[in-house]
């Protein structure tokens, strides 16, 4: 989103801001980093670090945009510059020179300002000691965070910390709390019927319009909850963990499971002018796609989900998480066990042992799993034709298993599992005759680059309970 960056004061503003500086030491900038990394800082009074994405990519390369996912993502957390390039097929210097021309500002600043908006917010939102919030935030050291959060902010941690407003402040009142802001309104009712009979027995849970999970963090289990309802422009998670260093990228996961940084608005205008989805839009214009915690959890869920019920899936999934998964020493929030690791499901490859699922199907788990760790199967990659490639080659994945996985776990905006037979079903016409897969795949030609979020309006507008589709 374009913000507005002031020559005289130094500052980049929402364009609903309240100050009317003179047009002509105006410029506009594409996106708040670009700007950031020109030298201005965000406005006291509109706050653009509360309500805007740092980074946009507009008619950017692929590659481009996959990094920027990447880096999203926490990579530059752990890497260096020159292992996103060579992730993402480029030079080091052609890496940077592409983004310093479609984002406005190199990688390493755009991972910077990320760690640096996130510590800003655990700032606001939070008393944690400054040690506490450089680690929560992925930086090195205080020293390391109070240099870039100046560089971004103007200010030093403790001075922005002061200036803090008292209702932005959430009272720890068990676990640690913060706002997640929702770039566009949140179809809250879709999104738990969507999750309800999809919930791993043990692993995760609702309790009213709550998400509540387990996870590990350094190797140790944790448990989050996420009030999917709306208050304002966010939704507030509540994290019980034995750590929160780097809990920045445990709220990735969460934005990227719920599409919190999605703008649906080019997608809804799109599809509502079809004449088979502008119904199914208009009745539910913030419907997004679900993905899942773990694409590796995703993974196995999607496998397990071939051609059988949602409610047979989740029962088995269930028992496969009790016979594998880490165990809690006691319950925690009514929750029992973490998601099992692929080193936890890769003896499935060879166990005669009866998983409640056809041979093949646990035979095809352990493969996956074992691929996971040899490297031959990487699930974080963001070019989905090598996803797709890496795991068509897996026995037992087919390509249904493939697009599926490619829309929840990597949010792929444009698939269609026109093979689906839930798909299949919401396309039947008045006749009671159901579409071949040739016809439904032409069908959906129209509805590019939308097609995963069409699918989703398609399935949505099932009644879940009587097909057998678990996508």
């Amino acid at each position: 989103m374009v913000v507005s960056a002031v020559a005289t004061t130094g500052i980049y503003c929402r364009p609903e801001c309240s100050a009317r500086p003179r047009p002509d030491n105006v410029a506009p900038y594409l996106a708040p980093v670009a700007a950031e990394a020109a030298g201005y800082r965000p406005c006291l009074r509109c706050r653009p670090d509360r309500h805007l994405r740092s980074v946009e990519v507009t008619d950017a390369p692929g590659p481009v945009a996959d990094a920027v996912s990447m880096i999203s993502a926490g990579f530059l957390d752990r890497f260096e510059e020159d292992a996103l390039a060579s992730h993402v097929g480029y030079s080091t210097r052609q890496l940077r020179r592409l983004f310093e021309q479609h984002v406005g500002a190199t990688p390493d600043f755009v991972a910077r300002s990320r760690r640096a908006h996130f510590a800003r917010r655990l700032l606001d939102e939070t008393d944690l000691a400054m040690t506490r919030v450089a680690a929560a935030s992925g930086f090195g050291s205080v020293r390391q965070m109070h240099r870039t959060v100046e560089q971004i902010f103007g200010f030093p941690p403790n001075a922005l910390r002061q200036k803090r407003r008292p209702r932005d402040v959430l009272a720890a009142d068990g676990g640690l709390r913060l706002r997640l802001p929702v770039r566009t309104p949140l179809d809250v009712d879709s999104t738990l019927r969507h999750l309800r009979p999809r919930l791993t027995p043990g692993v995760e849970m609702l309790v009213g319009s709550t998400y509540r999970r387990t996870l590990s963090v350094c190797g140790h289990p944790g448990v989050i909850e996420v009030d999917l309802a709306e208050t304002g422009d966010h939704l507030e998670l509540r994290a019980h963990l034995p750590t929160f260093d780097s809990i920045i990228d445990e709220v990735a996961r969460i934005r990227h499971m719920f599409g919190l940084d999605e703008d649906l608005r080019a997608a809804v205008d799109h599809l509502r002018t079809e004449p088979i989805l502008g119904p199914l839009v208009a009745a539910r214009p913030g419907l997004r796609v679900v993905g899942g915690w773990d694409r590796f959890e995703v993974l196995v869920r999607v496998i397990i989900g071939q051609q059988v019920s949602v409610a047979g899936a989740t029962t088995t999934t269930g028992k496969l998480v009790e016979r594998y998964g880490t165990a809690l020493a006691a319950p925690t929030l009514g929750l029992t066990h973490v998601f099992p690791t692929p080193e936890q499901l890769a003896p499935l490859a060879a166990t005669d042992r009866d998983e409640g699922m056809p041979r093949r199907r646990s035979t095809t788990i352990g493969a996956t799993a074992r691929a996971v760790i040899d490297g031959q199967l990487d699930l974080t990659t963001p070019n989905q034709m090598r996803l797709r490639e890496q795991l068509l080659a897996v026995p037992g994945i087919g390509p249904w298993t493939a697009e599926v996985v490619a829309m929840r776990a990597s949010r792929d905006p444009d698939v269609f599992p026109a093979g689906d037979l839930g798909l299949r079903d919401a396309m039947t016409n008045d006749g009671g005759q159901r579409p071949s897969e040739a016809a439904l795949r032409s069908t959906a030609e129209s509805w590019r680059p939308y097609r995963s979020l069409a699918a989703q309006h398609l399935w949505a507008s099932l009644s879940l309970d009587t097909r057998t589709e678990l996508s």
